[in-house]
C-alpha cells in the first residue's frame, strides 16, 4: 500500500495546476474501509490514478476524518468531488457539505465501494469504478449532470438532525443491525463476504418462521399527511428519496406525490407475506390502503411518534421514540453520472 498520507501531499502541488477561478479540478474522498475497496488493491490503483492525474486523495475512515478533509480544501472546494465508498461514506460527505452554503456544493461522483451501494446505484455508477473514476479526472465533460432530494430527519425538542437517501426503521432496522454485529462476530467468506447479508437474513428468515425472532413491533403513530395515516405497532417501516429504477427492490406503491417515498405495514396487517414479493417491486393490492395496515407511496412529509431506532443510508442512531420525528425532503445535491 503507499504511503497515503505522502501520497495526499504529493499531489496537492500537482493539483494546483489543474484549477479554475482558484479552484482544484478535482478531489477524491476514498474510505479503505468500504467493503469493494478493502478488498484486493482497488485502493493502491485509486492513488495511483489520482496521482498520474495530479488529483489529491483524501483517504478517510468516518465523518470527523471526512470534515477535516473537506476542511483542506479551503473556501473553494474542487470543481468535481470523487465520493469512493458505501452508502454510509455518501451520507457523512453530503451531511458534512451541508454545513457549507449550498451554492458552493460541486457535483459528487459517487463511486459505489461498499456492499449495497444504494445511492450509487440509484445513480447508475456502482459499476466500473476505474473507467468513471479516469473519465471524471481526464474527460469530465463526458459525465451527465443530474439532482437528488436527500431526506432531512429532525427532532426538534432533542437538537436532532440528520440527513440521508434511505430510512429503515423497525423490522429492516433490526435486521440491519444484525447484520453489522453478524460479521464482527464471525470469521469466513460466508459470514463477512459478499454474500454474508442474504446467508445472515436467510438465516433469521428461518428463526421467525420458528417464532424465535428477537424482533418485537413498536406501538408507533405515522401521519404521512394526504397519503394516510397509521396508529399500530409497526412491522415495517422504510423511507427514501431515491427512484430505486436501476434495481430489483422498489418497496414504495405507485400512489401518491411528493419526494418522500415511504412504506410502512403494521403488526396486523393481513397477507403480509403473501403480499411482501409484490411489494418489494412496488406492486400493492388498490385495497391494501392504510386502512388495513399498508401506508406506502409519496408524501411530503412525514410525522413519526414511537421510533426508537433507524438506520440511515446504513449508519445506526437511536432516537427518544417518546418524540416525534420529522422526516422532510432537505436540499437537491447535484450528482455526476455516466
Amino acid at each position: 500500500m503507499p504511503n497515503l498520507v505522502t501520497e495526499s501531499a504529493s499531489t496537492e502541488k500537482a493539483a494546483a495546476v489543474k484549477c479554475k477561478n482558484g479552484r482544484a479540478s478535482a478531489g477524491i474522498l476514498i474510505n479503505p474501509r468500504s467493503f469493494r475497496i478493502s478488498a484486493g488493491a482497488r485502493l493502491d490503483r485509486v492513488c495511483e490514478t489520482a496521482r498520474a492525474a495530479g488529483t489529491p486523495v483524501h483517504v478517510v475512515h468516518g465523518p470527523d476524518e471526512i470534515q477535516a478533509a473537506l476542511a483542506s480544501f479551503g473556501e473553494d472546494l474542487p470543481l468535481r468531488l470523487v465520493v469512493i465508498g458505501g452508502d454510509g461514506t455518501v451520507q457523512a460527505a453530503v451531511s458534512a457539505l451541508l454545513k457549507t452554503p449550498l451554492s458552493s456544493i460541486p457535483p459528487l461522483l459517487v463511486l459505489g465501494g461498499g456492499r449495497t451501494n444504494l445511492t450509487a446505484r440509484d445513480l447508475g455508477t456502482h459499476r466500473s469504478l476505474a473507467r468513471l473514476l479516469e473519465r471524471a479526472l481526464h474527460d469530465p465533460d463526458r459525465l451527465n449532470h443530474t439532482q437528488r432530494q436527500i431526506l432531512r430527519l429532525e427532532q426538534p425538542d432533542q437538537g436532532l438532525k440528520l440527513f440521508g437517501f434511505f430510512v429503515a426503521g423497525a423490522l429492516v432496522d433490526h435486521v440491519i443491525r444484525d447484520c453489522h454485529r453478524y460479521r464482527t462476530r464471525h470469521r469466513g467468506w460466508l459470514r463477512t463476504g459478499h454474500p454474508s447479508s442474504a446467508w445472515r437474513v436467510l438465516q433469521l428468515g428461518v428463526l421467525g418462521a420458528l417464532g424465535r425472532s428477537r424482533f418485537r413491533p413498536r406501538p408507533m403513530r405515522i401521519n404521512a399527511g394526504r397519503l394516510g395515516s397509521l396508529d399500530q405497532s409497526v412491522r415495517v417501516f422504510v423511507a427514501s428519496s431515491l427512484e430505486h429504477d436501476r434495481g430489483w427492490i422498489d418497496p414504495y406503491a405507485a400512489r401518491g406525490s411528493g419526494p418522500v417515498r415511504l412504506t410502512a405495514i403494521s403488526a396486523q396487517a393481513p397477507r403480509f407475506w403473501l403480499t411482501l414479493p409484490g411489494l418489494l417491486r412496488g406492486r400493492l393490492n388498490p385495497a391494501l390502503r392504510a386502512e388495513t395496515g399498508y401506508l406506502s407511496g409519496r408524501t411530503e412529509r412525514v410525522v413519526v411518534r414511537g421510533l426508537n431506532a433507524v438506520c440511515v443510508d446504513g449508519q445506526e442512531y437511536d432516537l427518544d421514540p417518546t418524540l416525534d420525528l420529522v422526516l422532510d425532503p432537505g436540499p437537491a445535491i447535484r450528482f455526476l453520472t455516466p
